[in-house]
């Protein structure tokens, strides 16, 4: 009878070549008195040793053959069971404060997130919330594997930092030096540009996605794109603006300097040295990956649905890093002890980048861009960190250099808003130490200020269209009854706080702003940033005049074709003959296709030339008029 138990266990484990119905049976399960933990997948690399498990003393026989009809009735019903959830740490006061964050994954219906707390190079406390895979009933542990989206880009600038070490190259290399088949624009552009979003490098994916084309993302594609674009977004070092292209050219830098992959290159120096085993990047988006959460979108009926990545080698670099709160803690220990790479590198990888006036590349009111990294103060205190977003995961880590203390969120919802968990769970275990959460106080005091009816009358004068040119951005404010909207990707009621001000979810406040009965200026704030747009010229053109603008438009630099055509009064735009949606006139010559801008120019005779298109991380992008 003893052994039914070890069989039962057996079971639960599954055989190497299964992982997947390893998983199946349950992250953690509970048979006769002992708690069954999966082992990870096989790996080139040893498992550090790991404590014995106690063994359970004997028992009367009835009692074990109890307990091992429980542990088949278990097993019968493994997916039901695999709630339970694998902890790392002593789970006191701040742990459950920090579970409290995560309150609203904690439930065996619903995708969530891993958390890891880190101290002096220590996993402090780790846990999952929620499911892992909704389908088999996996739960969330800090051993799932994750798409870390972004957060992989501090891996790919470690590896550019190893070949300057080594001589291979510079950072105050032209980029055009490794990758010569680029325009001659980017002899302006240097690889420390590449890496600190100050390369004016437009983004590959925003220019995919005015093509049409299903995108298979393999790297020969997005090298096309990357090299084919006429112009950058602006002069290289002159601003700050993300963009993932450069990340992409240095991934192919690394294979034609080495004749390794990134991947390849990164396992050997960088992964396995760390004892970091279960992370990677992942090349092949069909490729099988053991313990792999499957990523999540809300659906329209409430539920979720998958949100799965299907690009290849074109994410490498910029992202496609997969690995697990227990591995990540092990990279972020290598910046306190330099195990890899070296003071002098890691000092590099944080340093904030200068733009060519002399000024930080600030990506936010208290941040800049380092290389693959942003660093500043939170809360009065030195913070490193980085966010990932992709397909269905989304991430956030920071790092408190200072204090030792870290933090990292990786999670599997399109919505769950890792950044915003990861600060409240540092302001746990650092409230001490922390100044005052002044940009909680501003969200807790929007949130909770009393709404204020006001007639459509009043609400009359602030409808309209709101431009900020630099940003490539447009916002536009309707009526829809008495209820003030804004439209964009999707319809947000605007809740009036007063007259003129308004609060939009989730924490942003709109204030319309200006002399006169009727606004010129809408500023929009939120926890990160204040921005103002200016009002631009309305337009509400009849079929007639929409006419004028029907036609076809071509692009060689993304090799698009676009037709404009009058359907039902609507201008809709087809790209390659795939129906992208439509095009809504916002000002004069001007058009709004969801977050997309889209300037008309005309020739001297005042006739339709073509347009610009304007989409945030993609400036300037022309299409041409042909018939």
């Amino acid at each position: 009878m003893r052994g039914s138990c070890r069989t039962a266990r057996r079971v639960a484990i599954g055989t190497r070549r299964a992982p997947r119905a390893a998983r199946r049976v349950g992250v953690a399960r509970r048979c006769a008195g002992r708690i069954f933990t999966p082992p990870r997948p096989p790996s080139p690399r040893p498992d550090p040793p790991r404590p014995a498990m106690p063994r359970r003393p004997p028992t009367a026989l009835a009692a074990r053959a109890a307990a091992t009809a429980a542990c088949a009735v278990l097993l019968a019903t493994a997916p039901a069971a695999a709630g339970a959830q694998h902890i790392v740490g002593a789970r006191d006061a701040l742990a459950r404060r920090a579970d409290s964050v995560f309150q609203r994954f904690d439930r065996t219906d619903s995708p969530g997130c891993a958390l890891g707390v880190y101290q002096d190079g220590r996993l402090r406390y780790a846990r999952g919330y929620g499911m892992a895979s909704l389908e088999h009933g996996v739960a969330l542990t800090p051993r799932s594997v994750l798409d870390v989206g972004s957060i992989s880009k501090q891996f790919t600038a470690m590896a550019i930092l190893m070949l300057q070490q080594e001589g291979k190259l510079s950072l105050d290399d032209p980029i055009r030096k490794h990758v010569p088949e680029l325009p001659p624009y980017a002899d302006r552009i240097t690889l420390r540009r590449a890496l600190s979003q100050t390369s004016g490098l437009r983004d590959l994916y925003v220019a995919m996605a005015q093509t049409g084309r299903t995108f298979r993302g393999d790297t020969v594609d997005a090298l096309r794109v990357i090299t084919r674009s006429a112009e950058p977004n602006y002069e290289p070092g002159a601003r700050y603006l993300y963009t993932n292209s450069g990340w992409i050219l240095a991934a192919q830098i690394v294979y034609r300097l080495t004749g390794q992959t990134l991947a390849q290159f990164a396992e050997a120096r960088i992964f396995a040295p760390l004892g970091m085993r279960d992370t990677r990047y992942l090349a092949d988006a069909a490729a099988v990956l053991p313990n792999a959460a499957e990523g999540y979108a809300p659906d329209t009926a409430g539920g979720f649905r998958l949100a799965r990545s299907t690009y290849d080698g074109a994410i490498v670099g910029a992202g496609a890093v997969h690995t697990t709160i227990e591995d990540f803690g092990r990279w972020l220990d290598n910046y306190d002890a330099a195990t890899v790479g070296g003071r002098d590198l890691l000092t590099a990888m944080t340093t904030p980048t200068l733009l060519t006036d002399g000024t930080p590349a600030r990506s936010g009111p208290t941040q800049a861009y380092a290389l693959g990294l942003n660093v500043g103060t939170l809360r009065g205190l030195r913070v490193v960190g980085h966010g990932g977003s992709w397909a269905g995961y989304r991430g956030h880590f920071l790092r408190f250099p200072d204090q030792r203390v870290a933090v990292a969120t990786f999670c599997n919802l399109t919505t769950s808003g890792p950044d915003s968990l990861a600060r409240k769970v540092a302001g746990i275990y650092l409230a001490d130490r922390m100044q005052p959460d002044s940009a909680a106080a501003w969200s807790d005091a929007l949130a909770a200020a009393p709404v204020v009816a006001l007639p459509a009358a009043t609400l009359a004068p602030l409808v309209g269209v709101w431009r900020h040119v630099e940003r490539g951005e447009v916002r536009r404010t309707r009526l829809a009854g008495d209820t003030l909207v804004e439209l964009g990707g999707e319809r947000r009621r605007l809740v009036p706080l007063g007259e003129r001000r308004f609060r939009a979810e989730p924490g942003a406040e709109l204030r319309f702003e200006g002399d006169g009965p009727v606004p010129t200026r809408l500023v929009v704030r939120t926890t990160g940033e204040t921005v103002t747009y200016v009002r631009a010229d309305s337009a509400a053109l009849a079929p007639e005049r929409l006419a004028e603008y029907a036609g076809v438009y071509e692009s060689d630099e993304v090799e698009a074709t676009h037709r404009w055509a009058l359907e039902k009064g609507q201008l809709v735009l087809y790209a390659n003959d795939r129906r992208l949606g439509v095009l809504e006139p916002t000002y004069r010559d001007g058009f709004v296709r969801g977050g997309t801008v889209i300037d008309v120019v005309r020739d001297r005779r005042g006739r339709v030339a073509g347009y610009a298109v304007e989409a945030g991380r993609v400036r300037h992008l022309r299409f041409t008029r042909r018939r």
